[in-house]
C-alpha cells in the first residue's frame, strides 16, 4: 500500500517489475528515500505545492518524525512572510541530537517528550504525515526562527477560530524547560485574535519591540452622538493617539471600489479622526518594511505623551489589549 498520495510515488508500493520499469524509464525526481514525483508532474506544480510535496515525502520518509517548525507551518496553511514556503525542511523528535544541524537537506529539531505525544496527523494531497498542532507550531517558530513569525501565525489561527487562547497555553506548558522557552512566552503574550492581516501583526510585534506600552487593538471611535468613525488598529486612548497599517489595496480599487472614490472617502474619515482629537500614524508596507514607521511611531507617542488629554470614555471602545503582561493572563476589555 502506497505511503502518498496525489503525484508522488512510493517504490515500495511497486512490484519489482513495476520498480524496475520505473527507474529505468521515468524521467522522474528524487524527493526523498523511496519517494519520487514524475518530472513532468513536478513541473505542473506551483511554489507553495512544491513545497507541501517535498515536506510530505521527507515525513512520510522518516516515519519516527513529525514535520515541525516553517514546515509544519505551511502544511497547516500559516503564513510564513515573504517567500519563506521555499525552506529547508524541518523535522522533529523526542531526544534528537545535533539539534539544529542539517543533515540530507532536512534540518532537525528536538521536541519534548509531552510535545512528541501531541503530534496530530493531517492529511494533505500528497499523503498524511504526523505534525506538530497549530498551536505548538506557532510556539516552535518563535524559538527557532523569530518571535514575529510566531505571532503573525497565532493571530491567524486565533482569528479564524482554529485554535483557542487555553491551546497556546497547554502549549506552552508542554515546552517548559526547553531552549527557547522565554521566546514562546513572549509569542504567547503578543498573540490576540484581533490583526486583520499577518503585516498588522507584524507591526504589533515590532510595537512591543520598541518598547512601547500595549495599545489597544480594534479600537471604534465614534463621535459624541454616537455616530461610528473610524476603527483604528493600535490606539493609545489614554493620550489620543493611534496608528493603523494600510494594506495595498486600501487607495487602488479594492472590493471595486473606483480609486478617486477611496481616496476621497479616506480624507473624509482621517479628517474626523482628527476632529475627534486623535493623532493616527499611517504605517504600510514601505516604511514598515525601511525600518522608518516605528521610530516615528515611538518619537510621536512621546511627544502625544507630554501633552495629550485622555480620550473620553465615551468616545472608543476595544477589542482589548494588544498584549498582556503574561502569556496566561487573558486580555482585558474596556
Amino acid at each position: 500500500m502506497s505511503r502518498v498520495g496525489g503525484p508522488l510515488i512510493d517504490v515500495s508500493a511497486l512490484t519489482a517489475w513495476e520498480r524496475k520499469k520505473f527507474y529505468g524509464v521515468a524521467a522522474r525526481i528524487r524527493l526523498a528515500k523511496g519517494i519520487h514525483i514524475r518530472s513532468a508532474d513536478w513541473h505542473g506544480l506551483g511554489r507553495r505545492e512544491r513545497a507541501l510535496a517535498s515536506i510530505v515525502a521527507a515525513g512520510v520518509a522518516a516515519p519516527t518524525c513529525i514535520v515541525a517548525g516553517k514546515s509544519a507551518a505551511l502544511i497547516h496553511g500559516l503564513p510564513l512572510p515573504g517567500w519563506e514556503d521555499s525552506h529547508p525542511v524541518e523535522l522533529a523528535a523526542h531526544g534528537v541530537t545535533g539539534a539544529g544541524r542539517t543533515r540530507g537537506g532536512v534540518v532537525h529539531r528536538h521536541l519534548s517528550l509531552r510535545q512528541s505525544v501531541a503530534a496530530e496527523v493531517v492529511e494533505t494531497r500528497f499523503g498524511k504525515v504526523h505534525v506538530t498542532p497549530v498551536a505548538g507550531t506557532g510556539l516552535d517558530l518563535a524559538r527557532w526562527h523569530d518571535v514575529t513569525t510566531g505571532v503573525r501565525c497565532l493571530d491567524h489561527a486565533l482569528a479564524r477560530g482554529t485554535i483557542t487562547r487555553e491551546d497556546i497555553d497547554a502549549a506552552l506548558a508542554r515546552a517548559a524547560g526547553r531552549v527557547g522557552v522565554d521566546a514562546m512566552r513572549d509569542t504567547a503574550r503578543l498573540a490576540t485574535p484581533w490583526s486583520g492581516s499577518p503585516r498588522e501583526s507584524d507591526l504589533k510585534v515590532a510595537l512591543w519591540e520598541a518598547g512601547l506600552p500595549a495599545p489597544h487593538q480594534q479600537v471604534i471611535l465614534r463621535d459624541h452622538l454616537g455616530s461610528f468613525i473610524a476603527r483604528l488598529d493600535f490606539c493609545w486612548p489614554e493620550i489620543g493617539f493611534g496608528t493603523e497599517y494600510d494594506g495595498g489595496g486600501k487607495l487602488a480599487g479594492e472590493f471595486g471600489i473606483p480609486v478617486e472614490i477611496a481616496a476621497r472617502d479616506d480624507v473624509i474619515r482621517q479628517h474626523r479622526i482628527s476632529n475627534l482629537g486623535v493623532l493616527n500614524f499611517r504605517v504600510n508596507n514601505h516604511n514598515l518594511s525601511d525600518g522608518s514607521a516605528v521610530p516615528r511611531i515611538v518619537a510621536m507617542y512621546r511627544r502625544v505623551a507630554e501633552r495629550g488629554v485622555p480620550l473620553d470614555p465615551a468616545l472608543w471602545t476595544s477589542a482589548g489589549l494588544a498584549w498582556s503582561s503574561s502569556p496566561f493572563t487573558r486580555q482585558p476589555h474596556p
